[in-house]
């Protein structure tokens, strides 16, 4: 496992396609290294076999662009904020150094995601005390929290405008999740599912005036060292605060 300048932590093999996958293609066209780590196989999903999902997940981080997956193999449908499991993230995070950490939502509905991003927000805590377990403390400079079952007020949005196609096409590596025709019906692969994926990110980027975009939430204040970095590119990608 190489250091990367993004880390971004899905619950599940699909969350971070579902809520982030443009952010990371960008992130990656401009030169970053970005991570995923699931921190589960999504074995209790009603759909597709751990091993199946984990072929897709690779597919999904191949359409994408990132430098690596790997899957802690936490108890899906069993993640808690305990040492059994905070410890793993803790490795993680030392070995992998990033400098920012995509995660969930805390008051997402789904009771694993709202979990995860306890347990991982404890983990980044505890990564940078020297004093707490092995490997080189880490110190992970900013939290984004991205958007899942629960909407909320973005503190950032991100233009995804550009690659909406290949962001699409990276969630839909996990086809046993979404297509239609195979295996028991699920929420997930009603059709309207992915509708809704996009009239959120339509809803986003509504809000500074693109096409799609992908939504953060942050706990604390973003620094500067001036205001002219608040002003936006000029020409046609001047985005503008509809909220």
């Amino acid at each position: 496992m190489t250091p990367v300048d993004i880390l971004a932590i899905s619950t599940h093999p699909d969350d971070v396609e579902l809520a982030c996958g443009g952010t990371l293609i960008l992130a990656v066209r401009q030169g970053l290294r970005v991570g995923l780590a699931d921190l589960s196989a999504g074995e209790a999903a009603t759909r597709g076999t751990p091993a199946l999902r984990r072929e897709e997940a690779a597919e999904a981080a191949r359409r994408l662009g990132v430098a690596w997956r790997c899957c802690l193999d936490l108890p899906d449908g069993r993640i808690g904020d305990t040492p059994e499991q905070v410890e793993p993230v803790i490795a993680l995070l030392r070995q992998a150094r990033p400098r920012i950490l995509l995660l969930p939502y805390p008051q997402d509905r789904h009771p694993d995601h709202a979990a995860a991003a306890r347990l991982v927000e404890r983990a980044a805590f505890l990564a940078r005390l020297k004093g707490h377990g092995a490997g080189a403390p880490h110190a992970v400079n900013r939290l984004l929290h991205y958007c899942g079952h629960h909407p909320f007020q973005p503190a950032i949005v991100i233009d995804v405008s550009t690659v909406w196609e290949e962001r699409m096409a990276a969630l839909l590596a996990h086809a046993s999740q979404f297509e239609s025709g195979t295996g028991s019906p699920t929420a997930l692969s009603d059709g309207s599912f992915l509708r809704f994926v996009e009239a959120r990110a339509v809803c986003h980027g509504a809000m500074i005036g693109v096409a799609h975009g992908e939504g953060f939430a942050m706990s604390g204040p973003v620094g500067l060292s001036g205001i002219d970095l608040l002003l936006p590119p000029a020409g046609p990608r001047a985005y503008r605060n509809f909220a």
